[in-house]
């Protein structure tokens, strides 16, 4: 108590500051850590069945219309994320001031380093700048004076710095052991974990059973059809056996005719072939007998000559 009143007005201010930014870091991240508790909590109801937080309610609801596509292609981190900002940004200002709760304390314990030594420099300055009046160097108690005004300055300088670490180190101590930010992940970790897990899976069996159910649908379509048509076929086949018999009789009897065609004209074929044979042997016959004959007419003729030209002679 006796260095608080050796501080000046200012000085006490800082210190103030300092543990109002001391305790308030420590019950706001107690605070957080229980609000991202009761959120986890809520989260629990939600997989039983029961009611739960609003906004949690919403990310699961805004995460099924988004995985209603294709479940694999959904950021459930930016769902998650976007939610939080957007209806907890208390909880993220009070993360980011205990996160900042130790830089702040360790530069108003700087600020009033700075102060107090400006205050002992100053204190310095102006005792020795009294060199020229020799009585106030004389006096021994003028000059103590003057020493302990500078003193006290630098005792501002040190009180503040030691506030300033001291809160510090507490504080850092305390978000080792309560850190606001492995809270928070670990309340997303089971967030997220719960939608692609949980509600994916659920939304996967659900397609599954909406495309069973079509398939058994389109099955029984497919077989109810395909009775149709045999009933179908059946009673064509049934209606036009007796005209088909007909048909295939009446066709069995123009083959047999048709093939006793074709032996007929094979036969006639050979005939023409004989023929044809015996009319080249007849050709060449005749050929061999014109040709006897204009030798036989050439030998006449060669006689009829010289019968003449005996004739001539005589």
């Amino acid at each position: 108590m006796g260095i608080f009143n050796q501080l000046n007005p200012l000085a006490l201010v800082i210190i103030v500051f300092i543990l109002v930014i001391f305790f308030s870091s420590v019950i706001i991240s107690f605070t957080v850590r229980s609000k991202y508790r009761q959120l986890g909590n809520s989260l629990d109801d939600i997989k039983e069945q029961r009611s739960g937080h609003p906004v949690l309610k919403s990310i699961v609801e805004n995460y099924k219309e988004a995985a209603s596509g294709n479940h694999h292609e959904v950021n459930t981190q930016a769902i998650i994320e976007r939610f939080f900002n957007s209806e907890f940004r208390s909880l993220a200002l009070a993360e980011r001031f205990t996160k900042s709760a130790v830089s702040l304390m360790i530069i108003l314990g700087l600020l009033g380093t700075f102060y107090g030594l400006t205050l002992s420099i100053g204190k310095l300055v102006e005792l020795l700048s009294a060199g020229e009046n020799v009585e106030m160097l004389t006096s021994m108690d003028s000059i103590i004076g003057g020493l302990i005004e500078s003193v006290r300055g630098m005792s501002v300088a040190f009180v503040t710095s030691l506030f300033a670490i001291s809160c510090s180190v507490i504080l850092t101590i305390v978000n080792i052991f309560s850190n606001i930010e492995t809270a928070r992940e670990k309340l997303f970790v089971d967030i997220e974990e719960y939608l692609d897990n949980v509600i994916a899976l659920e939304l996967s069996k659900e397609k599954e059973s909406e495309y069973e159910m079509l398939s058994k649908a389109l099955q029984s379509t497919l077989d109810d059809f395909s009775t149709k048509m045999e009933h179908s076929f059946n009673f064509v086949v049934d209606g036009f056996q007796g005209p088909l018999q007909a048909a295939t009789a009446e066709i069995g009897n123009a083959s047999d005719q048709l093939l006793k065609s074709i032996a007929q004209f094979d036969q006639s074929i050979d005939k023409f072939r004989e023929n044809t044979r015996d009319f080249s042997e007849f050709n060449h016959h005749l050929r061999s007998n014109i040709d006897r004959m204009n030798v036989g007419f050439a030998d006449l003729t060669e006689v009829i000559n010289q019968t003449n030209k005996k004739l001539d002679q005589q």
